[in-house]
């Protein structure tokens, strides 16, 4: 089998090179910005959060409502409850809220510095730091999410039916349908891009761009 280098034509390493560089020359500014910004705590039946720009942030939990994790990386923090996912921008400087359905299970996590990706049984959540909101995908009534790769600037949702991205300056999930007889072949993530490689095209997914990129 052919490794994912060796399908790239010249035009998509070209286009692969010319985005790597982009990144590197980023990297200065990036790397300053997504410092740890966001403490996160427990007290008295409440969430609450700090930012090195603003005092406490107080947020009530309900009477049966029962915290199940928590996590902070860079601007964004996260809170799972049992009904809820709660999310904190320390740019926004306030709470945001995506209730759950009933029984939904919350089974795969991931804070990054911009943004925070949650997997449920039913849906796919993004909670976008840049400005405190939460974006939902549903799941189709046979996908399952077969694994996730992600890096500081996106992370995509490969299933048994499409592949599915995010990125913080998305206006929401981009997906891409995969074909009946098509395979993944490999995934390349580094440098700020997702390439994924089926035996029919491969596809690329990064945050300069408006979502896939697709050649054949």
């Amino acid at each position: 089998m052919k490794t994912f280098r060796t399908l790239l034509s010249p035009v998509r390493l070209c286009f692969i090179a010319c985005s790597s560089f982009i990144w590197l020359l980023s990297q200065g500014v990036i790397g300053a910005e997504f410092q740890s910004e966001v403490t996160l705590w427990l007290e008295s039946g409440q969430a609450v959060a700090t930012s090195q720009l603003s005092g406490r942030r107080e947020l009530p939990l309900g009477a049966q409502e029962v915290v199940v994790s928590s996590g902070t990386n860079g601007i964004n923090g996260i809170v799972v409850t049992s009904r809820r996912l709660l999310g904190f921008s320390s740019r926004v400087l306030t709470w945001s809220k995506q209730e759950l359905d009933v029984n939904e299970r919350v089974l795969e996590r991931k804070i990054l510095p911009s943004f925070s990706l949650l997997r449920t049984d039913r849906h796919l959540y993004g909670f976008r730091g840049v400005n405190g909101l939460w974006i939902k995908e549903p799941l189709g009534i046979r996908e399952k999410v077969a694994r996730v790769h992600s890096n500081a600037y996106g992370a995509v949702c490969i299933t048994n039916e499409r592949l599915v991205g995010f990125t913080p300056l998305l206006g929401g999930f981009a997906s891409k349908s995969l074909g009946v007889h098509e395979r993944i072949v490999g995934v390349d993530n580094e440098n700020g891009l997702i390439v994924v490689s089926t035996n029919q095209r491969t596809l690329v997914f990064g945050t300069r761009m408006s979502g896939w990129e697709e050649f054949e």
